[in-house]
């Protein structure tokens, strides 16, 4: 039986011949390929999603206590306005960042039908933590089987940053990227007038300052209206930054014998850990008249009653 076996074996290849030769020949290649890919160097990064490590390499992780209470939030959050469930959604919200960034629940749903326009799905990151604040980057992109869009559609995103700050054992949840309010006391006083810095917004990447200026005088006091480069600064780590000036901004200046609040900002990351040590007023003008028109502005300046400038120390 074994010789029949071997005379069939024999008979087959001498009648397939160039067959089997094809064959070895593919085969022998495959083998060569497979042991070549074997042996080159996987330079592919693995990469595994993280999204409580902190981008900013300086901070630390979000502790493990936090991790699921965060993003159960901004789950239920984004749940709620995909809904429209607007009174669920802004009570989500500490109440301090209600009254500052949507002091009423009208702004809040013009928010959420703008950025709610359809359904969303969201990504989350932690950004970078700071002496119990966790901030994270919320990406909200739209929902391609909700909305039936393309791929390519949905690669454009809405980007905000949620704070989470723990009080007393609990989490409250910011939207916009706002951390909070501080009350202060500093003040600056001269002949002229008194300025008192009453409070300061703290957001991830800017302060704001809300200021009251007194006018002792009989003559208008101009603070800022553009007339210069950087009126006003703000010293941080000892360097000048300048004052943030928004598209519909106003001119700062006070009328004879009132008082006026302000608001005024610079750029200040939150987890940059550095403070603002002071404000330069550098372009005080007491002036007998002002009109704010360019064509009189060097008249008003020739008849000043006075030209000066100061810095207001926030230590």
């Amino acid at each position: 039986m074994l010789t029949d076996f071997r005379l069939k074996i024999r008979n087959f290849i001498k009648k397939h011949k160039w067959k089997v030769v094809v064959f070895i020949v593919i085969w022998s290649i495959l083998i060569a390929i497979n042991v070549i890919l074997k042996n080159i160097p996987n330079d592919t990064p693995i990469t595994t999603y993280t999204p409580h490590e902190p981008i900013i390499e300086n901070g630390d992780t979000t502790p493990k206590k936090w991790q699921d209470d965060i993003e159960n939030y901004i789950k239920q959050y984004v749940d709620y306005c995909n809904k429209k469930d607007y009174e669920k959604a802004y009570n989500m919200i500490s109440e301090n960042c209600r009254e500052k960034i949507y002091p009423n629940i009208d702004e809040f749903k013009a928010y959420v039908d703008y950025v709610f326009s359809s359904p969303k799905v969201y990504s989350i990151q932690n950004f970078s933590n700071r002496d119990n604040v966790y901030i994270y980057r919320v990406r909200l992109f739209e929902d391609i089987l909700a909305t039936g869009l393309t791929y390519s559609e949905t690669l454009q995103y809405f980007e905000d940053r949620f704070i989470f700050t723990e009080d007393n054992g609990k989490l409250l949840m910011s939207v916009k990227s706002y951390i909070g309010d501080e009350k202060t006391d500093y003040m600056y006083e001269d002949q002229y007038m008194r300025i008192t810095i009453k409070s300061k917004s703290i957001m991830y990447d800017e302060e704001i300052y809300n200021i009251e200026v007194q006018n002792k005088t009989e003559y208008t006091i101009v603070l800022a209206d553009d007339e210069t480069a950087n009126e006003i600064s703000f010293i941080v780590q000892g360097e000048n930054r300048p004052m943030l000036v928004e598209e519909n901004w106003q001119a700062i200046y006070v009328k004879p014998r009132s008082n006026n609040n302000f608001t005024i900002s610079c750029t200040q990351f939150f987890d940059e850990g550095v403070n603002t040590t002071g404000i330069n007023f550098d372009s005080v003008r007491v002036l007998r008249s002002y009109s704010g028109k360019e064509e009189l502005k060097e008249q008003e300046l020739e008849n000043a009653v006075s030209l000066y400038g100061f810095t207001l120390s926030l230590e």
